[in-house]
């Protein structure tokens, strides 16, 4: 076998692997190198605005008034990655906070970091499963904030967690990070392929079959401050919240 048989085989072999498996693997690198940089960094939870929500400080605003105007009692987050989102919405809201994240090593990373905190409950494991558990537990008599980021792997679980979100809750707001906010480019979202975007193409038939109501952020990509990722706003047509909402000025419906 020559030197370029082999070499188009090898070519073939990376334009094959390429996609799933390389992008894989440099999230789990990227991931184990978070886990100890900040390890070295800082071992316990200190609250700071410049790494909670992405350090965007208009989404913080969006976040602090909701909690304020909705009667939220409880917050559920999805992907506690690192604990620094989770600390903080804790801190802000002074609420209880129900974590879960499926990688063990940020599991047990931000365990340690926020074991101060009584009222921050963290799970290992799958979104959908601990979803369900809390769905069967008094939490569900709660008005909630639900804060979903578990979707950075291959798997994307949205749709799941908000069915089980829309059939066991009777009034919340989600927030979903990593969504395409319409009209506005400068904002970023997760696209995982074909049909498989954090967007309202691939999501707005969903949300409408859930019966709920979206709603972006008003400001300006250009006027956020931190990683500048979109999102999305939900809460249940009709319901109570979704009437905060509308009156919030710092959101915009998606029919607007």
């Amino acid at each position: 076998m020559n030197r370029r048989l082999l070499s188009r085989i090898g070519r073939n072999m990376t334009r094959w692997i390429s996609i799933p498996a390389l992008r894989s693997l440099r999230r789990r690198v990227g991931a184990l190198e978070n886990v100890v940089e900040k390890l070295l960094e800082e071992e316990q939870y200190a609250p700071d605005s410049t790494r909670a929500l992405n350090g965007q400080q208009g989404r913080q605003h969006i976040f602090a008034q909701i909690v304020r105007d909705s009667g939220i009692e409880t917050i559920v987050e999805t992907g506690t990655y690192l604990g620094d989102t989770t600390g903080w919405m804790h801190k802000v809201s002074g609420l209880p906070v129900y974590t879960s994240e499926i990688n063990r090593h940020f599991h047990l990373l931000a365990k340690r970091r926020l074991a101060g905190y009584k009222d921050i409950h963290l799970v290992h494991g799958d979104s959908v499963d601990a979803l369900r558990k809390l769905a069967a537990s008094p939490v569900s008599n709660l008005q909630a904030f639900f804060y979903l980021d578990a979707h950075w792997y291959e798997s994307l679980p949205l749709f799941e967690e908000l069915r089980i979100i829309v059939s066991h809750w009777n009034n919340f707001v989600v927030m979903v990070d990593d969504f395409e906010v319409p009209g506005d480019d400068g904002y970023g979202f997760d696209d995982y392929g074909f049909r498989r975007s954090l967007s309202m193409s691939c999501f707005g038939k969903a949300f409408r079959e859930l019966g709920l109501t979206a709603y972006f952020p008003v400001l300006s990509s250009t006027q956020e401050t931190g990683a500048r990722s979109g999102c999305v706003v939900l809460a249940k047509f009709g319901s109570a919240a979704a009437g905060q909402l509308d009156k919030l000025a710092l959101l915009r419906s998606a029919t607007d």
